[in-house]
């Protein structure tokens, strides 16, 4: 009798789109900067992206918002993301793509120059998936558009490559080494990897919001929001607690705050006092704004007291200052100049050849709340990146590598690891 239940699939053949000696899975913050390390470091190097663009959450979702290059409030004399987000930056600078935030919290702007960024900026999203793209380009990276992880190539315990849903049906590609930026952490699921989760109706976490962007208000207007040129993205409707991880409950929360965008901009209009009036929506994120889903076990897991206490560890790849932003009812910030990130919370448990990076890297839920800023992301993500190309070229698996030369590297190349640090 059939069971229809579950579905058995026939075995098949699925054509080998290509080989490369580093993989990397989606393009948001911390991908993009992952394969333009990867393949600066002389690695062969693919970046597979579902939309046909860059930025993830900064454009897909419109969070023109980018956080975190130095510490939000004294002490913040050291800027700790530098290397190829600052070089970013800077760009978007140059072409009017970033402007210093005048969004909520702010804080003091700075010069704006190479290694005196300020802590936020807006940035223009459509300047921002330009300048990137060219960036990825430039790098010599191979681009595959339109695709989505489907399922991993496993051998043993290491990692081999993904599966692929494309235009062109299923493919096969292979790398040497695997970093996952998928944000949900899709190739370290389906791989196995232990992970935990906070549930939807347990607090503290963090909720989803979709953002989408205005125009028509008044030009000296100081409603909060993302303000560049004559457009600005707000922060739009929640739909409470759900899991972004679930398919069905993804696609609930995307219906909710789409249908309540109109209703949200009136609210919002009636509440500002005249600083929103002839405010129209022109726009919203390609995808809901999703903010934490699955966290994955790493050699170390990254916590709240080493957020607090500004801990250095041995083997630091990058640095984060930001505030924690929610787990303990106000914004919390640091009293401190920054704390280190460890090369171990990129590294999985149980799966060789393979990295974890961005929102879903192995962390408790209050240092998540700090490193998860943006520009943060882009330091880890080059990190991991470099980390790569260093494998493939010494032969050396993520977990036997050696941190001391890639730390080396990373000075090298302009990162932060925490040698700028006052002791």
């Amino acid at each position: 009798m059939t069971n229809h239940d579950v579905y058995r699939q026939p075995a098949r053949d699925i054509p080998v789109y290509g080989r490369w000696d580093v993989v990397v899975v989606g393009g948001g913050c911390a991908g993009f900067p992952a394969a333009i390390a990867a393949a600066r470091n002389g690695a062969k190097t693919l970046i597979v992206e579902r939309f046909p663009f860059f930025g993830g959450t900064a454009t897909a979702s419109l969070m023109a918002n980018i956080v975190g290059y130095r510490n939000q409030v004294e002490p913040d004399y050291l800027q700790t993301t530098k290397g190829i987000g600052e070089e970013l930056t800077l760009k978007l600078i140059e072409n009017g793509g970033a402007v210093p935030s005048r969004n909520a919290y702010p804080s003091a702007v700075r010069s704006n120059t190479k290694g005196d960024l300020s802590y936020n900026y807006a940035i223009d999203t459509e300047r921002f998936k330009h300048t990137v793209l060219r960036m990825v380009v430039d790098a010599g990276v191979e681009i595959l558009f339109h695709a989505y992880c489907a399922d991993v190539i496993l051998e043993d315990a290491a990692i081999a490559g993904i599966v692929c849903e494309t235009k062109s049906g299923r493919q096969a590609i292979y790398g040497g080494i695997v970093i996952d930026a998928t944000g949900d952490g899709d190739v370290a699921f389906r791989a196995g990897v232990p992970y935990w989760q906070t549930k939807a109706d347990e607090a503290p976490r963090l909720n989803d919001c979709l953002m989408y962007k205005i125009a028509g208000f008044p030009e000296d207007t100081t409603a909060a929001g993302c303000l560049v040129g004559g457009t600005m993205v707000v922060w739009g409707p929640s739909p409470g607690a759900h899991d972004g991880a679930d398919a069905r409950e993804l696609t609930e929360e995307e219906i909710a705050v789409r249908l309540a965008v109109y209703d949200d901009l009136e609210e919002k209009k009636r509440s500002a006092d005249g600083q929103l009036d002839g405010a129209v929506v022109i726009d919203t994120g390609a995808l809901i704004g999703v903010r934490q889903t699955r966290f994955f076990e790493g050699e170390y897991r990254i916590t709240g007291d080493d957020v607090l206490e500004g801990r250095e560890f041995d083997d630091s790849v990058a640095m984060a200052a930001n505030p924690i932003i929610h787990y303990y009812g106000y914004r919390r910030f640091l009293e401190h100049e920054g704390y280190q990130i460890p090369y171990r919370c990129l590294v999985p448990r149980k799966i060789d050849n393979l990295y974890v990076i961005g929102r879903c890297m192995s962390s408790d839920q209050r240092a998540y709340e700090s490193w998860r800023a943006m520009a943060h992301i882009f330091a880890i993500g080059e990190a991991s990146g470099v980390a790569a190309a260093q494998c493939r070229a010494t032969g050396r698996t993520p977990r036997d590598l050696d941190v001391g030369r890639l730390q080396a590297t990373l000075v090298e190349q302009g990162c932060e690891i925490g040698q700028g640090k006052r002791r």
